[in-house]
């Protein structure tokens, strides 16, 4: 009767210690209810934050972020069921520069949807959506919690001079007139009314016209 009672004292002991290990809000650990060991109800909009402060953080209740589990998780929810094929973490080939890299061409690509909590699959392409890990003006690692976009690029976000069309660059070679016009609001943060660029249009926009690439807010109007 004392083997089995000290038995049973140590599995609910080693039980207690696992649900304090997925609901503990202290140290690292990603906020969590004691009571339930659910996430607050905001999580899915604001996790991203967390884990790429410290990704292990979240293998002890949802597994490996980097190879999806093939035995069951803690909380039942890996992160593929929202994440995949490649997970949360960029694919091996995003900075592979042959011939484009990955990353160049993904934000060149027409702007996808803000992060929607309701359909958390946040498609990584056009400019912006760099911005939640890399910064808002992908040159600021305080306002973002991934490298500085400058840390690899001197003209971040895009590559250095010339960037633009007409210039005998190689078919390859990731350029201004390739990124599509979605894309326009983020250039606006860095070259609105020629503030880094020596092109200003020769009818300014009106005040208040949201950024184009067409309309005098950037470089072009319609008679430029």
């Amino acid at each position: 009767m004392k083997n089995g009672l000290i038995v049973r004292t140590f599995l609910a002991a080693a039980a207690a210690l696992l649900v304090l290990g997925c609901a503990s809000g202290g140290g690292s650990a990603p906020p969590q209810a004691p009571a339930t060991g659910q996430h607050p109800a905001t999580w899915l909009a604001t996790h991203w934050a967390s884990y790429i402060q410290n990704p292990g953080q979240c293998t002890t209740c949802h597994g490996s972020a980097a190879v999806q589990p093939t035995a069951p998780v803690v909380s039942g929810q890996t992160c593929f069921a929202c994440h995949h094929p490649s997970g949360p973490n960029h694919p091996d080939t995003w900075n592979l520069a042959v011939p484009t890299p990955d990353h160049g061409l993904a934000a060149m690509a027409a702007a996808g949807p803000a992060f929607d909590p309701a359909a958390p699959l946040f498609p990584m392409q056009g400019f912006a959506s760099c911005t939640p890990c890399h910064g808002a003006l992908y040159n600021n690692p305080t306002q973002g919690y991934a490298p500085s976009c400058y840390s690899c690029h001197t003209t971040a976000p895009h590559p250095p001079k010339p960037w633009g069309a007409g210039l005998g660059l190689p078919a390859t070679q990731p350029r201004h007139d390739l990124t599509d016009q979605s894309n326009a609001p983020e250039c606006a943060k860095c070259h609105t009314a020629g503030a880094n660029s020596t092109i200003t249009p020769v009818s300014p926009a009106a005040p208040g016209t949201a950024p184009g690439c067409y309309n005098g807010t950037l470089c072009h109007n319609t008679s430029f």
